[in-house]
């Protein structure tokens, strides 16, 4: 199977090289939140980064990897960890433990930053520092401490990177999206001022080819290739969105992989000896035995994986094996596949976003919404799984306690506008309750924002008052960005009501073990309308 891999990226996958042409290939992955991997272990994860790595090596000797960011936060172990396990297994995926890797680069993403308190600049510089690798952060302004100097400096960060592979000279920059409420950063520079820059600076210097290395939306990845076009990179390795994607504009390309390493873009670079330059992207899926898990690194991983379990039943006073410890049973499939989250209604999204409503129906609560970034298990569970802690503690990275909150009906369609505005892969789609909406995919618009009822729907009006639940996140500016939900304030949030600052995790904790033993079957109902064929919508109005 390795070899079938190998033979796909150097046969008719590409296009041949002549003799005087310079080649190379470059890996990208982006927004990694576990070093195992998923289902099991039998999708994506390091160590298969690690084995198509080498594979490519085979034909590429010079090849480089790039990580588009995320990766220390947030994870079921890097709660404990603060991303100690993902350095220590980043450090490997060049097969040498000690020594420093010349042909990794990350860019920090906005999850880097997670613990963002001035007191966290400590924690973030030791784990630059303990990197075998180099960060780039160009546009990253970090505050200064009273000795003058930037709170995180590293000689492992840096703005660009120059780096020759297979003969061709590459210059390498980083962009990160900007965050809110990091206490140690002091701004970003915008993100086309700082490509037009950093990109003239790296040709200056010789680069043949300019890579931008970016966590942003992609729709900023698409502008930055439109505007800049000549002035701007040649090729884009992104991330924060958490599905794939490559995209050519203007004759350039920006590429992302799947998020958990799902997949790996493979991206050919040639410099053809008339100086033109040539690009082939492609997407690797890594499963099972392509390639087969690198045993080195898995080794490690299992090392991590298993103190992580022991120490988590230590802390919460249970003995060992408590991870295993069943909740309850679904029925029916549980749709978590973080494609499938982020960009549609699913069987999970449901289940939760009901849950949520139930809880705050005593106090008139109507509707509810809750972002997919809060959920985290990128997993799908089959009809019949035995739902366990692991998976609920994997599914909720953060501490999420709920509001009520009083609202209009004018704020409630701009939730699901916001709700579509980055679709599809961006954490800020809502999975709902309560109300319904069709969504535009090509256009990212929605329209019919209507109430559901046992007896009809009909449309939300402006005017009218109405009882939401959703999670602190999305109503608190300290907490960060709120996905972009500005419509919403904590001066909404409705005092008094026995489930206030319930956390979501304890709601389904408890309302699994209640379902015992019958289980829990939610299933998809047509709440938020996309116009597949076949697929049910409870939107009536028009």
């Amino acid at each position: 199977m390795a070899l079938g891999v190998l033979s796909v990226l150097t046969g008719a996958f590409f296009v041949h090289a002549a003799p005087a042409d310079r080649t190379t290939a470059l890996l990208g992955i982006n927004d990694i939140y576990r070093i195992e991997g998923l289902e099991g272990g039998s999708t994506g994860g390091l160590a298969r980064v690690r084995a198509l790595r080498k594979q490519i090596e085979q034909q590429f000797p010079e090849a480089l990897l790039l990580h588009g960011g995320d990766f220390l936060f947030p994870s079921f172990a890097s709660r404990m960890y603060q991303g100690e396990q993902m350095v220590s297994i980043l450090n490997l995926l060049d097969g040498d433990a000690a020594g420093f890797d010349a042909r990794m680069f990350v860019v920090p993403g906005n999850h880097e930053f997670d613990r963002g308190r001035l007191r966290d600049a400590a924690m973030l510089k030791d784990r630059i520092d303990g990197s075998q690798f180099r960060w780039l952060g160009g546009n990253i302004r970090f505050a200064q401490g009273s000795d003058g100097q930037p709170l995180v400096a590293s000689k492992n960060l840096t703005p660009t990177a120059m780096v020759t592979s297979g003969g061709i000279r590459i210059g390498i920059f980083g962009l990160t999206l900007p965050m809110v409420g990091v206490q140690y950063i002091a701004g970003y520079a915008g993100e086309q001022e700082t490509a037009r820059e950093l990109s003239a600076a790296l040709r200056a210097q010789g680069a043949e080819v300019v890579v931008g290395l970016t966590h942003l939306e992609a729709r900023t990845d698409r502008a930055l290739l439109e505007r800049l076009g000549d002035a701007g990179p040649d090729v884009i390795f992104g991330g924060h969105d958490h599905e794939s994607m490559h995209v050519q504009v203007g004759g350039r390309w920006y590429t992302k992989a799947d998020a958990d390493a799902r997949t790996v873009s493979v991206v050919k670079i040639t410099k053809k000896a008339d100086g033109t330059l040539l690009v082939e992207p492609r997407l690797i899926p890594l499963s099972l035995n392509t390639p087969a898990p690198d045993p080195l690194v898995q080794a490690r991983v299992n090392e991590w994986q298993a103190r992580h379990a022991q120490a988590f039943c230590s802390s919460v006073k249970a003995g060992p094996g408590c991870l295993d410890e069943p909740y309850g049973h679904t029925r029916t499939a549980l749709e978590a596949d973080e494609n499938k989250v982020r960009g549609r209604e699913t069987s999970l999204g449901n289940w939760i976003a009901d849950r949520m409503l139930e809880a705050f129906k005593p106090c008139g609560a109507q509707v509810a919404f809750v972002n997919s970034g809060a959920l985290r298990l990128n997993n799908d569970l089959a009809a019949g799984t035995v739902l366990t802690r692991r998976h609920v503690e994997e599914l909720f990275a953060y501490p999420s306690p709920m509001h009520l909150l009083k609202i209009d009906g004018a704020a409630l369609v701009k939730v699901a506008e916001q709700s579509v505005r980055g679709w599809p892969g961006a954490g800020s789609f809502v999975q709902i309750a309560g109300f319904g909406f069709r969504h535009d995919r090509p256009g990212r618009t929605v329209s019919d924002v209507s109430w559901l009822a046992a007896r009809g729907t009909r449309p939300v009006t402006a005017a009218e008052p109405v009882l939401a639940v959703t999670v602190d996140y999305l109503v608190n500016p300290e907490a960060g960005d709120q996905d972009g939900y500005q419509m919403l304030n904590r001066d909404q949030i409705q005092k008094g009501c026995g489930a206030e600052g319930l956390d979501i995790k304890d709601l389904l904790i408890r309302d699994l073990r209640a379902a015992e033993p019958r289980g829990i079957a939610p299933v998809i109902e047509g709440r938020i309308c996309q116009g597949q064929p076949g697929a049910p919508c409870l939107i009536t109005v028009r």
